[in-house]
């Protein structure tokens, strides 16, 4: 394969790294949050007592929807962890909004 033949898009330049650590300081840093929150821990699930039922923030985001909708959306929910979180918007807002969570990891960003 020729690169001529290539589409436009892959000759486009590679962005600047947008991280300003190094991978040895990322890595020490990940290190140290074990330290802090244990793999173990993650597996107790402790839910905070003023935490609201997710299921009554779903029917909430659903109001003002199409009613015919709204069966559809639930299914597509069920099918995996990862459509029922894209799905639940509203779910993880409001977790991340109450809970004490690092912003990195909210942002998707593994030190």
């Amino acid at each position: 394969m020729s690169e001529e033949s290539l589409p436009e898009l892959t000759k486009a330049p590679v962005p600047p790294q947008t991280h300003i650590l190094r991978l040895d300081e990322r890595l020490a840093k990940g290190r140290a949050l074990r330290g802090i929150a244990l793999r173990q821990a993650h597996a107790e699930g402790k839910r905070q007592a003023d935490r609201p039922d997710p299921v009554d923030i779903l029917i909430e985001s659903s109001k003002g929807r199409m009613e015919e909708l709204i069966p559809i959306r639930y299914g597509r929910m069920m099918v995996s962890p990862f459509t029922f979180y894209r799905g639940a918007a509203a779910v993880m807002a409001r977790v991340s909004s109450t809970e004490q969570v690092d912003l990195s990891a909210r942002r998707g960003e593994c030190p």
